[in-house]
């Protein structure tokens, strides 16, 4: 099953996906995560402070692309739709990401 990222507002464009650096993901959706895909969350994690105490940032790869965010001939899927994060579900959540939505999409 392809996972396209959608909701009633999205156009598939990927830009909630892309430079947006700081995804704050809980334990509850660290074990989806990790249940999900095998790895451990220091894998997809980074700490938001010092240590991982401090909360945790969902990693991005040099682009700045979120880890998980598939990308083939310039269509985007998720790929941990099922297990994905709660700001990902709910994205646009707030007036931020509703600018950031509408001004950066391709």
């Amino acid at each position: 099953m392809e996972n396209k990222i959608s909701s009633l507002t999205c156009q598939n464009c990927g830009i909630c996906c892309r430079n947006f650096p700081f995804v704050e993901v809980n334990d509850r959706e660290m074990t989806a995560l990790e249940n999900f895909t095998k790895l451990h969350r220091n894998e997809f994690t980074d700490p938001m402070g010092p240590t991982y105490a401090d909360g945790h940032f969902l990693k991005t790869k040099a682009n700045g692309d979120c880890l998980f965010l598939k990308v083939d001939d310039g269509h985007f899927s998720c790929g941990v739709y099922e297990a994905r994060a709660d700001i990902c579900r709910n994205y646009p959540v707030n007036e931020h990401h509703w600018k950031w939505c509408n001004e950066n999409r391709i």
